[in-house]
């Protein structure tokens, strides 16, 4: 769903995903533009299996230690919630379906 979206400023269609706060927010891979934004709160019922990380920054990879969570998104939310409430950025990452 998030490669459907591409940057206004550069037409680059890869996007990551980001709590910022009480955001969620899809941003350009390569430049970190936003490209649209929502409320963290209306995504709040999803199941998606997602691991959630401290944020490293457009178009890097998170290190295995900056992981916040893992699993379904609803069981995670209030870990994320409270990670991202001082400003810090959380990159969500959608896990594969096996």
């Amino acid at each position: 769903m998030t490669e459907m979206l591409a940057c206004p400023s550069g037409g680059l269609d890869k996007t990551e995903s980001i709590i910022h706060r009480g955001s969620y927010i899809l941003r350009c891979a390569a430049c970190g533009e936003t490209i649209v934004a929502t409320s963290f709160m209306a995504m709040l019922d999803s199941d998606h299996q997602c691991s959630a990380f401290i944020d490293p920054g457009p178009g890097k990879h998170p290190s295995p230690e900056t992981l916040v969570a893992r699993g379904p998104f609803r069981q995670i939310a209030t870990a994320i919630s409270a990670a991202a409430s001082d400003g810090t950025l959380i990159r969500l990452i959608s896990e594969a379906k096996v």
